[in-house]
């Protein structure tokens, strides 16, 4: 009985981490062309850095969870990890370089224009989906 509902719930956890990629591509996608820019990440990462210190601090990026994304223990676990695998350098805030870091690593194909297929597949390496 366990491994049946297990099989039903894990593509329904991995659909929703898919449809989770595709908001936050959408919200990195600032001028909706298709690809993320490195413009459109350092625009991103400002609206996180509600301070304007230069980093994003954990609160910082729980309030801007809170106020984009629904109530869902599930959407908010996916995110607190990616909080985590964002923090590169284990500071416990993420900075532009950990952004920067993000754009690189997701830019597979080396053209600095992340396109959607590439956002989705780092992003779900990130979380746990893929």
């Amino acid at each position: 009985m366990l491994i049946y509902a297990l099989l039903i719930c894990l593509p329904m956890l991995a659909f929703g981490q898919d449809i989770l990629a595709n908001q936050e591509f959408i919200r990195f996608d600032v001028d909706g062309d298709g690809n993320i820019e490195p413009r459109e990440v350092q625009q991103y990462f400002r609206r996180f850095d509600s301070d304007g210190d230069g980093r994003i601090s954990r609160q910082e990026y729980r309030h801007e969870v809170d106020t984009h994304h629904i109530v869902n223990s599930a959407v908010h676990q996916t995110l607190t990890r990616l909080f985590d695998e964002l923090d590169y350098n284990n500071d416990n805030h993420i900075d532009q370089s950990d952004f920067n870091k993000f754009f690189h690593n997701a830019d597979t194909n080396q053209n600095d224009l992340v396109n959607h297929a590439e956002f989705v597949n780092y992003f779900l390496q990130l979380t746990g989906g893929f």
